[in-house]
């Protein structure tokens, strides 16, 4: 069944969502906080998201801009915010499609079931030897048992799953991972690798994908 997070503040559309989207035979989870959501993209497999611009923990533009960092999960804005400046600005941040309030159910649909042809359509897995990530789905499987990764985790490797074979320098992760004001602490890596390894290598002593790069920084090998 396909699972959707609905981001949503405002009682009366949280109760809308849930009946229209039940009806509609799809499984649906609604939250208002961005937090929560994020939680929940860590628990679950999601093949949309429903996003409110204003949520109550946190500016909805935000929360995209960090679920960016990580994954490219469909993502529909609802929000009331109908100025252009704001529409852009959530499309530039990453956002799939951008519904204005108030709309009609029958859109709603429509919109969905595009963003999710979309998606079935794009979606390709990449994978490493017996691992594999579903950038889309948000899903990481070890000889298809599905495996829990930290945010941090999920995106090195999907970072360097979309650069396999190539060596990636510390400071390059951390760039794309942390941020720019990450750059040369490399120790923050090698925590997270170290962990990545314990979770998807056989023997983490002696990994046979995940390899280092000595005084450079790792390497992605079937």
């Amino acid at each position: 069944m396909i699972n959707i997070l609905a981001l949503e503040d405002s009682p009366p559309l949280q109760s809308f969502l849930k009946t229209l989207l039940a009806a509609s035979g799809y499984q649906v989870n609604v939250r208002a906080k961005g937090l929560d959501g994020f939680a929940l993209l860590s628990e679950q497999s999601f093949d949309l998201v429903l996003l409110d611009l204003g949520l109550q923990d946190m500016d909805g533009q935000d929360w995209l801009l960090e679920l960016r960092q990580w994954s490219q999960l469909p993502v529909l804005v609802l929000s009331a915010r109908d100025g252009e400046v704001e529409k852009v600005t959530a499309l530039d941040n990453g956002a799939n499609d951008y519904l204005t309030k108030p709309f009609s159910a029958n859109e709603l649909l429509a919109r969905i079931r595009v963003l999710l042809r979309t998606n079935t359509q794009t979606s390709l897995a990449l994978t490493c030897g017996n691992i594999t990530i579903d950038p889309h789905k948000h899903t990481v499987t070890l000889a298809q048992q599905e495996v829990k990764l930290t945010k941090k985790e999920y995106a090195i490797l999907l970072l360097m799953l979309q650069n396999k074979d190539k060596v990636l320098t510390h400071n390059a992760i951390l760039s794309h991972v942390w941020g720019e004001q990450y750059i040369n602490r490399p120790e923050y890596v090698r925590v997270h690798m170290a962990q990545l390894r314990q979770k998807l290598e056989i023997n983490p002593a002696s990994p046979k994908h995940l390899l280092t790069e000595p005084a450079v920084g790792y390497r992605l090998v079937d």
